[in-house]
């Protein structure tokens, strides 16, 4: 039998949402309706996935099969240390405080940069207004404006 925690692709040390996620995920991609590959395989596929859901959502079944398959629950170091990285701490009290997820980063960056860019905008056009190549097109369109009208009276 294989390993049920690889069957859903998550670590052995997975909180029950994140199996449950997993578990969605993978039914949704192998359903049998919408997978583009073999029917057959799909059918297969997904009853070995709600069998393996089955063992994993139940606490007690799960401490079961874990001593039975002798997996090792506790993290490794390099879980601990991802975690650890994620959790920063807040300089004035010393607390440790989650960090915010990567979709909240990105968006949080979207906005400073869109806020940025806005005042570059109407400092370049700004600058731009106030250069000499512009007072010299004034000036030029001026003069012969002024000269159209002193050339052709009416």
């Amino acid at each position: 039998m294989k390993n049920l925690y690889e069957v859903l692709r998550v670590r052995t040390t997975a909180s029950q949402e994140q199996i449950k996620k997993a578990y969605l995920e993978l039914i949704k991609r192998y359903h049998p309706d919408r997978y583009l590959g073999d029917k057959v395989y799909a059918e297969r596929y997904t009853a070995v996935l709600t069998e393996a859901y089955s063992v994993l959502k139940d606490p007690e079944k799960r401490k079961i099969y874990n001593e039975q398959h002798n997996i090792n629950i506790t993290p490794t170091k390099r879980e601990l240390w991802r975690e650890d990285r994620n959790i920063k701490k807040d300089k004035k009290t010393e607390k440790r405080m989650p960090r915010k997820n990567y979709e909240q980063e990105i968006s949080m960056m979207y906005f400073k940069n869109a806020e940025r860019k806005k005042p570059k905008r109407k400092k370049a056009l700004g600058k731009f207004l106030k250069s000499k190549f512009f007072l010299c097109i004034l000036f030029v369109v001026g003069l012969e404006v002024l000269i159209i009208i002193l050339l052709y009276p009416r």
